[in-house]
């Protein structure tokens, strides 16, 4: 099995995991604990998740780590990163204070970025020491909320 099957069939057993195992799973979706339980078992090489069962299970893992487990492998494979978008009721109408927020957390990830290079080299020892990763999502967040409150304000006025 490749690499990138391997990755479907953890995805798929961190979802169940994270709805409550294979009886509680079997319970919210169409298929039942069997089919289930192939889908993430790495000596079931012909049997993934189907799309319809991940949009069943998936909004159910929100509170586990690395959700949505699947969507994000997918867009990782595809080129992409899953943000989420902000929920617009929580917005809110200051856009000074959105872009003030996305100015601070654009100029603190690239100070950390610049303090961890130090001398030029970057190193995944580095990247946690300085929490890079950390610092980037939350540019990417502020970023994504800035641009759904300029959408919000274009579409009103439209």
């Amino acid at each position: 099995m490749t690499p990138e099957k391997l990755a479907i069939k953890r995805a798929t057993a961190e979802m169940i995991k994270g709805v409550g195992g294979l009886e509680a799973s079997a319970g919210l979706c169409r298929v039942g604990k069997s089919t289930l339980g192939d889908n993430q078992s790495v000596n079931h090489d012909d049997s993934f998740v189907a799309l319809d069962v991940v949009l069943d299970l998936e909004p159910l893992t929100r509170e586990r780590a690395g959700w949505p487990h699947i969507t994000r492998l997918m867009c990782r494979n595809n080129g992409g990163a899953f943000v989420a978008l902000p929920d617009p009721q929580g917005l809110g109408d200051d856009l000074n204070a959105c872009a003030a927020r996305h100015a601070k957390e654009a100029s603190e990830v690239t100070a950390r970025l610049f303090d961890a290079m130090g001398n030029g080299q970057i190193t995944a020892a580095k990247i946690s020491k300085h929490d890079l990763l950390r610092e980037a999502r939350e540019a990417i967040e502020a970023s994504v909320q800035l641009q759904a409150m300029l959408e919000a304000i274009a579409e009103a006025e439209a």
